[in-house]
């Protein structure tokens, strides 16, 4: 199971990209799983409230079908890990849940655009527990480096630079005012993976590392 936290998923469906990341990992959309509460963040109970929310009809249609078919997070307290202690200021109740069910299930991996969270795990003691979980992340602008493998960059590019209202860094790595040549966009995404990397005292795995872990489709990135 794949589980996309809240600020992924409504980038993504901002970006239209949905549908193209399910096929870069070569699953369906019943193997995402996301929190509960993400059909009230986009605010999907109310038309105009979700398209002032998401920007466009069309991601307001792509996120009441990733809710429609999507599996809901569920944590059992039971099982769940008494080593680690998720209640930090700078880490929040859905990631929290998050980390908690990833830690559960050693088959899941987690997508999130919550670099802060990031930050905060990488600063936990158990560092025997929480070190059995960073080849299961994912950040979003390495979801996009795994679209980028299986998909049309032009038509990807496109999707990002008409929404320069979701995310700076990637707005500024397809480029704002000229569209960047693909090897310059991937440049800019593996830095900001960089970064990650770094400001978590290297704990960050690469992507080849966690290539056991996420089913990614075997195909070139076509030009």
């Amino acid at each position: 199971m794949y589980l996309l936290d809240s600020d992924a998923a409504r980038k993504l469906c901002q970006y239209q990209l949905i549908h193209e990341l399910v096929r870069a990992l070569n699953c369906a959309l019943s193997d995402i799983a996301v929190l509960p509460q993400l059909t009230f963040q986009l605010r999907l109970n109310n038309q105009q409230a979700a398209l002032k929310k998401l920007g466009s009809e069309e991601s307001v249609a792509l996120a009441v079908e990733l809710m429609r078919h999507a599996s809901i997070v569920d944590v059992k307290v039971e099982q769940s890990n008494h080593a680690l202690n998720f209640e930090r200021p700078d880490i929040d109740s859905g990631e929290a849940v998050l980390f908690a069910a990833l830690y559960q299930n050693a088959q899941d991996t987690m997508l999130s655009g919550d670099k802060r969270a990031f930050l905060a795990l990488s600063k936990f003691d158990d560092e025997v527990a929480a070190n059995s979980i960073w080849v299961r992340l994912i950040c979003l602008e390495e979801a996009i480096m795994l679209i980028l493998q299986s998909e049309c960059f032009a038509q990807v590019s496109a999707k990002v630079r008409a929404r320069c209202d979701v995310d700076k860094a990637m707005s500024i790595a397809f480029g704002r005012t000229q569209a960047a040549e693909q090897s310059s966009a991937l440049q800019a995404l593996s830095s900001y993976v960089r970064d990650l990397n770094r400001d978590t005292g290297g704990r960050w795995r690469s992507l080849s590392e966690k290539g056991a872990c996420i089913r990614i489709r075997q195909t070139k990135c076509r030009p």
